[in-house]
């Protein structure tokens, strides 16, 4: 299996798991907090969003996250405890799925030549480690943190 096939494999198991744990949740749902250091569920998507979008624009050259929100979601962003100041959570989830169609698209079109482009020269990183970090760990570590919030948010139902 070729690399780009391989990403776009990997964000359809993110996006399948993030469905999974986020059916039937509201956007209060997506904005509880567990009682330890950590990050509500709504921070967690829109900062796999930006990073997703982060990554568009390592494949294109083009595409970046919005600063607004990569203020809000981005590392070393404050904990997300504002609800009116956090994007919804059915638009982060609608996006999440928009980018990663995009992602899918634009991979297609990319010659696998482009993987070992340097994208970072101080750091010698290559675009396909970049996309490797973020598409294969930083999606898996995020979208695994969803499962204790999800079972907040089943929790406090009751």
């Amino acid at each position: 299996m070729d690399l780009p096939t391989l990403y776009v494999n990997m964000l359809g198991t993110s996006n399948y798991v993030i469905k999974q744990k986020t059916e039937g949740l509201t956007h209060a749902d997506s904005m509880l907090q567990l009682p330890f250091p950590g990050n509500c569920m709504n921070w967690i998507l829109g900062h796999l969003m930006v990073y997703r979008m982060q990554c568009l624009g390592n494949i294109d050259g083009v595409s970046k996250p919005d600063e607004d929100e990569f203020a809000l979601y981005g590392f070393g962003s404050e904990p997300m405890t504002d609800p009116d100041k956090a994007i919804p959570l059915d638009t982060l989830l609608a996006r999440l799925d928009d980018l990663s169609e995009q992602i899918g698209a634009a991979l297609e079109k990319m010659p696998e030549s482009r993987l070992d482009e340097m994208l970072d020269e101080e750091h010698s990183v290559t675009v396909g480690q970049r996309l490797h970090f973020n598409l294969v760990y930083h999606e898996a570590y995020h979208v695994g943190q969803l499962e204790p919030l999800y079972e907040l948010a089943l929790k406090n139902r009751s």
